[in-house]
């Protein structure tokens, strides 16, 4: 589970879980709709895994409630603590349920390849479906040629490509 999980106050305050408890619903329900799968494994009130076993959960979601800055609380997402939303970076809490679910939903039931390039000119993240036909295809491309993201992306991400399945296994 998330490292943010373990440093998290153990009391929540009952609306913030049921605004996260909802939140995860809501998302649960879009990914169910868009890919056809129905079951996903709950791992607790607030965090599923969309991929995987429950002994090797995969695409692990979890939403929790941070407080901003301003002292306003907001729902935050994470997939596998390397994919993460912040509500107060949406204009509402409908968009970022919106967000995570595509990100999600892109990836259930498929196997994905992600293509990482990194050089003096530019950052770029890729990811791919393979088809029926056993052709690739590209369905995010997140590219940057900002100075400080180039920098700071060839110290904390190696270039390469993985290629994943992800998929519910049969229960034994």
């Amino acid at each position: 589970m998330a490292f943010f999980k373990i440093l998290r106050k153990t009391v929540v305050p009952e609306e913030d879980l049921k605004r996260e408890k909802e939140c995860l619903a809501r998302i649960k329900e879009t990914v169910s709709r868009k890919t056809g799968v129905e079951k996903f494994i709950d791992y607790d009130e607030t965090t599923v895994a969309f991929s995987g076993s429950s002994d090797n959960m995969e695409l692990i979601l979890e939403i929790s409630t941070m407080k901003g800055a301003d002292g306003e609380n907001f729902l935050y997402a994470t997939v596998d603590d390397d994919v993460s939303w912040q509500e107060d970076n949406f204009d509402n809490l409908a968009e970022l349920e919106a967000d995570v679910a595509k990100y999600l939903s892109d990836r259930v039931g498929r196997t994905v390849k992600t293509v990482t390039e990194i050089d003096r000119n530019g950052f770029s993240v890729k990811s791919y479906y393979l088809d029926e036909n056993g052709e690739w295809i590209c369905f995010d491309d997140q590219t940057s040629d900002n100075k400080l993201v180039c920098f700071v992306a060839k110290r904390l991400t190696a270039p390469g490509e993985t290629i994943k399945t992800y998929k519910l296994e049969a229960a034994e």
